[in-house]
């Protein structure tokens, strides 16, 4: 990569980190159904008039879909709503690559090396950790609904992986469309299970959630998926993927700086295994010896 992109790789991966404190503020004044219809109803329009459908059968899309908005956004929106700190949601969707290796494994046989081994053992003895020796501002529904979450993310990967779209920013600006008319029937149904009124739904955002909702629509979604796709084009998903390994640090920073968000010296030292075991688990290592042959 050139300079510029190493740059617009590590801007993305901020804005992506600075995403988590962004729902902060959003849930602050949006109720958590509201926030995610209307945040993919605006990562869809206008976006669907200009971008040509993508080249997948549109149940795929459509799947795809739900379960990005409703499995692991819906699901993170709601951790921190219940007050999942934004640091530590991040680091916990990021443990979808060790779910994603886990589900190769045991659902399709593949093997592992001796260093993806390694990476998922180092990886659940950090999950493991944080789960048993958390702090009392951590609840632990939070973290089984982040935790859900981040197997929503993998179940995204593995679509990904069957359709192999080749715009990913067209897969998911119409996959986005299918979000907020399910979120909207979700929002009947709950209204009328908990006899909550459904104006609380449909209330309008003020400027503030205008903003959150907007910042995450066109910057997060489609400028940070545009330019990540444009990287992985370019240079490969061993090159690029990587960088996403500094968005729980990002988020982790961006949550201290904003929340005064502090975590436990036990809770760090959980947080350093499971990036050490995602470092193993998604960059490939290689080492030359003297003849210059890769071992």
């Amino acid at each position: 990569m050139t300079i510029k992109e190493q740059l617009l790789a590590l801007t993305v991966v901020l804005v992506w980190g600075f995403n988590f404190v962004i729902i902060r503020w959003g849930l602050e004044d949006l109720h958590t159904m509201t926030f995610i219809m209307l945040r993919f109803l605006f990562t869809a329009i206008p976006m669907v008039f200009f971008i040509k459908k993508p080249d997948v059968a549109m149940r795929f899309v459509a799947l795809y879909g739900l379960i990005l908005g409703l499995g692991v956004w819906g699901l993170v929106y709601l951790a921190v709503a219940q007050g999942m700190p934004a640091g530590m949601s991040s680091l916990i969707i990021q443990t979808s690559p060790f779910l994603t290796v886990l589900a190769a494994v045991l659902l399709f046989k593949e093997p592992l090396n001796a260093k993806q081994i390694l990476g998922v053992v180092i990886a659940l003895i950090g999950l493991m950790v944080i789960f048993v020796f958390k702090s009392d501002n951590i609840a632990l529904m939070g973290l089984l609904i982040t935790l859900l979450a981040a197997v929503f993310m993998t179940l995204s990967n593995v679509i990904i992986k069957r359709c192999k779209p080749k715009n990913t920013v067209s897969f998911t600006v119409w996959a986005s469309l299918f979000v907020p008319l399910p979120v909207l029937l979700l929002s009947f149904v709950y209204a009328g299970m908990t006899d909550t009124p459904i104006s609380t739904y449909l209330q309008l955002p003020n400027l503030k959630g205008w903003g959150v909702i907007l910042f995450q629509s066109f910057i997060v979604t489609v400028a940070g998926y545009s330019i990540f796709a444009t990287l992985i084009t370019k240079h490969g998903l061993a090159i690029t993927t990587p960088y996403t390994l500094l968005v729980p640090i990002s988020s982790l920073f961006f949550g201290w700086v904003f929340y005064n968000e502090v975590l436990s010296a036990v809770e760090i030292a959980g947080s350093v295994l499971i990036l050490v075991g995602l470092v193993l688990l998604t960059v490939k290592l290689s080492f030359r010896n003297k003849s210059n042959e890769t071992i």
